[in-house]
């Protein structure tokens, strides 16, 4: 089987890091991919460019790594939307929980819609303290991914400290996300397909006093930061069992709700001081590295890394091969 590996081609700005990162993974995930046998082709995305789509459509599947266009995180809506047309099995979501996910009020709105709990939140577009919120609250960037726009400073006790904060986010990004801050333990549970991962806790102890526990851009991107070396998932989660079963309850509802148990994908959940499950986002396509926090829930599973990858492949090959029957079955009802 030919399989093209689809990544970000990066641009001018991308330091060394960067382009480190994203080949580091595809070589991985190339190397598990040819020693099942099947013949691959590293194929990077660039803005202007659609000579990667063809590439795509000689291939037999697409293990889609691409997160974004020269690191424009918005534009991986319109990369899995092309693959969509290019009616090409590929690993991952497709482009509608993509793209919704991307605006961070649209997919809670269509959450509370579905029944999820979903902490109150409103939009907002200049600095005003929204009503019916209470505090304290966390301000978020509505269209961003990956923790950007979200630092020690992002939870707000006051409305003048709100007004703060809303000013800056304001004057850097078009729709900010206010929402109630749920204080409690932070949970992720992780999805290949239908199939739901344990679930992995962040352990925030140790963080340097007066900062909020949450997973902030430094927690993700600054290595040797306070957030980093204080934001430990542990896998499996020292929960027990009637926890373990509500916190995966709530999170399946809310994948289902939103990506209709196809592709990868993560939940996150906080659970609150009376018990209750929150859902903060759903997030399809995760970070898919053999250190990423996808991977330790599948080697808690029992998948070792080769194993996860070759199930995010058979996963896409399923439903590219339930979607031929679809349009052969359609076929035959209509001829």
């Amino acid at each position: 089987m030919k399989v093209v590996l689809l990544h970000d081609g990066g641009s001018d700005e991308w330091s060394a890091t960067d382009v480190a990162a994203v080949l580091g993974n595809i070589r991985e995930v190339e190397q598990i991919l040819r020693a099942a046998g099947h013949t691959t082709e590293t194929v990077p995305v660039y803005l202007g460019d659609l000579t990667w789509l063809d590439r795509c459509q000689k291939a037999d599947l697409v293990f889609n790594l691409c997160e974004g266009i020269g690191g424009v995180s918005r534009f991986e809506d319109y990369v899995v939307a092309a693959l969509e047309l290019a009616r090409v099995p590929f690993t991952g979501c497709r482009s509608w929980p993509v793209t919704i996910c991307h605006r961070k009020h649209v997919a809670n709105t269509l959450l509370q819609a579905a029944g999820v709990p979903v902490p109150p939140f409103a939009l907002v577009h200049e600095p005003v303290v929204p009503k019916g919120l209470r505090f304290p609250v966390i301000v978020k960037p509505s269209m961003e991914d990956a923790s950007v726009g979200i630092d020690e400073g992002s939870v707000c006790h006051t409305p003048a400290a709100l007004l703060e904060r809303l000013a800056k986010a304001t004057a850097a990004w078009e729709d900010v996300m206010v929402q109630e801050y749920v204080a409690g333990r932070e949970f992720n549970v992780g999805f290949i397909g239908a199939t739901a991962l344990p679930i992995s806790e962040i352990d925030f102890a140790g963080l340097g006093e007066g900062k909020p526990p949450i997973v902030t851009y430094a927690a993700k991107w600054e290595a040797g930061s306070d957030y980093d070396l204080h934001t430990i998932p542990v896998c499996p989660a020292k929960i027990d069992k009637s926890t373990a079963e509500q916190l995966t309850r709530v999170a399946e509802r809310a994948w289902r709700a939103l990506a209709k148990c196809e592709g990868y994908g993560r939940v996150d959940i906080r659970l609150d001081a009376a018990g209750t499950p929150w859902v903060l986002e759903v997030n399809p396509d995760p970070d898919l590295s053999s250190d990423a926090g996808l991977a330790r829930m599948g080697r808690a599973y029992g998948w070792d890394y080769s194993a996860l990858v070759l199930q995010v492949a058979e996963e896409a090959l399923e439903r590219g091969r339930a979607a031929l029957a679809e349009g052969a079955l359609s076929g035959r009802i209509t001829s």
